[in-house]
């Protein structure tokens, strides 16, 4: 089983205030869980992203016998996850309610709604892998390396388009990591979706797009798209002639991690029941296949790897929404 630990996560851990993760509660009976049906909670509507990873997952539990009792599935999209967060947040200690947290938006949802629904207000049960971003350009592109780009970007700044998804989105963080890195100023021009990110590259209305490599699939098998580089930690072997943001001198790990989390307080019993089921499912044929296929980077967290991950990239997640005005906190 491969497991992703941040070399600095102890250090982040030490430096980081007011980012501490809720702990399980040594009261309450867990005995006998679950006994009632489970609810998974989806910030996102049917058929997002978010929507569809807890349904395979449910699923999956179902299918390998793992839980009992029901998964029932509750679509609560909106605020850019507060709504689900904050329904899960009000049902302290209960573990029958469990949300399908995207990382990014576990971590910008407070900062951005301004509601006190942050860290400790949950406890992480498992991180089950990454759906990594990468750096996707037309096939007639004249760039064939994320150094050309960068350094067309710093000979004219703002004159190099990239299209993302969403304001405030994985896309938007990978390009203000990018920029952050390297002092290249790109002109950001926000669509609608990441649908429309990506055919705004494919029809040349921009020179690069970034999105997860899912957005990017189709198109390179159409050969119309061509990737210059992702944001994960090393090669994915599908895309084995693909080098890493890494690789090319940008150490840039840019992801929506997969993962879920129950409101803070639940019982001890109740929490190492549910992670115990969410480890399985990670070993399952099934997920395996599924990240193999969808070119996710088969990164497996427990619950406290996965809150010592979470504190760790708090600092980072909240320079990005200050620095682009989307704080609510002025």
């Amino acid at each position: 089983m491969k497991r992703y630990l941040l070399g600095s996560i102890c250090a982040a851990v030490a430096l980081v205030s007011g980012g501490t993760i809720a702990q399980p509660s040594s009261t309450g009976s867990g005995q006998g869980f679950p006994a009632k049906p489970i609810e998974f909670v989806v910030p996102g509507n049917p058929g997002a992203g978010s929507d569809v990873f807890a349904r395979l997952i449910a699923d999956l539990i179902r299918k390998e016998k793992l839980v009992a009792q029901p998964i029932v599935i509750a679509n609560k999209g909106g605020g850019g996850g507060a709504i689900a967060a904050i329904y899960a947040a009000q049902k302290r200690g209960d573990p029958y309610t469990i949300v399908s947290f995207p990382t990014g938006m576990m971590l910008t949802a407070p900062l951005r709604s301004g509601l006190d629904i942050g860290l400790d207000k949950f406890h992480p049960l498992a991180l089950l892998g990454f759906d990594i971003n990468c750096l996707m350009v037309n096939t007639a592109s004249p760039f064939k390396s994320v150094r050309e780009l960068v350094d067309a970007a710093k000979a004219q700044p703002k004159t190099i388009n990239v299209s993302v998804g969403s304001t405030g989105s994985t896309s938007h963080m990978f390009v203000y990591t990018l920029e952050r890195l390297t002092g290249a100023r790109f002109n950001v021009v926000v669509m609608k979706s990441g649908s429309e990110a990506v055919t705004a590259v494919l029809g040349g209305h921009v020179h690069w797009s970034t999105g997860q490599l899912t957005d990017a699939m189709p198109h390179m098998a159409a050969g119309t798209m061509r990737l210059i580089g992702v944001a994960s930690q090393q090669r994915l072997a599908p895309l084995a002639d693909v080098p890493t943001m890494k690789e090319q001198g940008l150490d840039m790990h840019v992801a929506t991690g997969r993962s879920f989390a129950a409101p803070a307080g639940i019982p001890k019993e109740a929490a190492a029941f549910l992670e115990n089921v969410f480890e399985k499912v990670y070993k399952s044929a099934g997920w395996q296949d599924y990240m193999v296929r969808n070119l996710m980077e088969p990164v497996y967290m427990n619950g406290a790897e996965y809150g010592r991950y979470l504190v760790a990239r708090q600092p980072e997640f909240t320079r990005f929404i200050t620095d682009l005005g989307l704080s609510s906190k002025k």
